[in-house]
């Protein structure tokens, strides 16, 4: 349940674990993000739409309801993986769960078992017009780029 590397990627594959060696590293970290880009299978990312509702939310940390979350409560709560809030699940999402804690609609929901996700936000996320696109063009100027003409 990992996303597709060709949609989402980090910049490197170690962490330095503590703060005092991160600044003497220096490694730059960044995570690289294709919006509805396509699986190189060829198969569509699937999309999470939740009609005119709003997108299940940790109500805290706002991180989305994905895979790693936990259903207790028969379904009626669930637990955020990222800063372990006890959430009410809202009568809209609401499925009960099976005894293991799973949810008996886990195959209806694609953000429930799979690692990328598209989803579909509705009018509420909206608070201005959208911005046009912005380009960012990116060039490799290591040496072995200059080597290579790549840069001419």
């Amino acid at each position: 349940m990992c996303a597709d590397k060709s949609l989402l990627r980090v910049t490197t594959e170690r962490f330095p674990n503590t703060n005092t060696m991160q600044k003497d590293l220096g490694i730059p970290l960044a995570i690289l993000i294709k919006p509805f880009g396509e699986l190189p299978s060829g198969e569509e990312v699937p999309v999470a739409s939740f009609k005119q509702k709003p997108i299940v939310r940790c109500r805290d940390c706002r991180a989305y309801v994905n895979p790693f979350v936990k259903f207790i409560d028969n379904g009626a709560r669930w637990i955020c993986n990222f800063c372990r809030l006890d959430n009410v699940t809202e009568s809209y999402y609401y499925s009960a769960t099976d005894a293991s804690g799973q949810r008996l609609d886990i195959n209806e929901r694609p953000e429930l078992y799979s690692g990328s996700i598209d989803f579909v936000a509705s009018s509420e996320y909206m608070n201005r017009p959208p911005m046009p696109p912005t380009y960012i063009f990116l060039l490799d100027v290591s040496q072995q780029a200059v080597e290579s003409g790549y840069l001419t």
